[in-house]
């Protein structure tokens, strides 16, 4: 029987590709140690059971893909010990959403821990939210800025996705992403949409979504990777072209402070007031954008 640590220690490559002949269709214990550290880390939503087969095979192709992993079908000692880094990382956290600077530290957090590593891919996380939220940094209902309520929800009910509109650090939106969050979550999200502005479950939505495309189809990584650091197009990750350049500023505003350590896990002072007023101008985009999804 072989472990990651072995694989590590000894600097063994294992090939996946073949799912007949893969050392993991032979191997229960590795398959498993595997299968258990991609399902905490929501690359795969099936029983934990140890046998090998096409699912487990994409897993970890989707776990290479997401951290950027070459090498192709092997199971090598970067890999390996990629994959024992989110091991430890496994286990309850808690956050404080009770201020700004709370939340962007768990928004740092979360990012590093899923595989959001590079300053540059954080920064355009947190220039997102900022964005999303007016500068809230709180999860929000679409169209949040109308008041009173009855009139925010009069233009809700216009829309051909109600009652699955925006909601979260990044407006989730649309029945299929309600069901699908609902799987990777365990959590009935459909009956109970009110709860994807859970703090805890919007950053879950958010850092995955951004990392595995699960929005667009388009992943932050694609943009955003250590070869290079395409702000502006990264928008394409989330609603493509809107406020894409306004975007591209804020997060170069966050990198220069995550370069220069003026925020870390500590979170960072705010410099610019809550700005409701900016999000008025998101009103009928984000409708056209479902529109294009809903008709590719």
């Amino acid at each position: 029987m072989t472990t990651l640590k072995d694989i590590v220690k000894n600097q063994l490559q294992v090939s996946y590709e073949d799912i007949a002949t893969s050392q993991l269709a032979f191997d229960e214990q590795l398959c498993r140690e595997i299968q258990e550290i991609l399902k905490a880390n929501n690359f795969y939503h099936f029983t934990v059971d140890g046998l090998y087969g096409k699912i487990t095979r994409e897993a970890l192709r989707d776990f290479k893909e997401a951290f950027a992993l070459s090498g192709g079908d092997i199971l090598g000692p970067t890999t390996a010990q990629f994959l024992l880094n989110l091991k430890k990382s496994i286990g309850p956290v808690v956050h404080d959403f009770s201020t700004k600077q709370g939340t962007q530290k768990a928004i740092i957090h979360e990012c590093k821990r899923r595989g959001l590593t590079l300053n540059s891919q954080i920064a355009y996380v947190l220039a997102t939210v900022e964005h999303e939220t007016a500068n809230s940094f709180k999860p929000v209902e679409e169209a949040f800025f109308l008041k009173p309520r009855s009139r925010q929800m009069a233009h809700l009910q216009t829309k051909f996705y109600f009652p699955y509109y925006g909601r979260g650090y990044v407006q989730l939106t649309l029945k299929f992403n309600y069901e699908k969050y609902s799987r990777k979550l365990g959590i009935d999200l459909v009956a109970n949409k009110e709860k994807a502005l859970d703090p805890n479950i919007a950053l879950f939505v958010l850092v995955d979504g951004m990392l595995l495309g699960e929005f667009t189809g388009k992943k932050l990584g694609t943009y955003v990777n250590g070869s290079k650091t395409d702000f502006f197009n990264a928008r394409d990750v989330i609603n493509p072209r809107d406020k894409a350049q306004l975007i591209a500023g804020l997060a170069q505003n966050w990198l220069s402070k995550l370069n220069a350590e003026s925020i870390s896990f500590e979170g960072v002072v705010p410099e610019s007031p809550e700005n409701p007023e900016l999000a008025e101008e998101l009103l009928g985009i984000e409708e056209l954008m479902l529109m294009q999804i809903m008709s590719s």
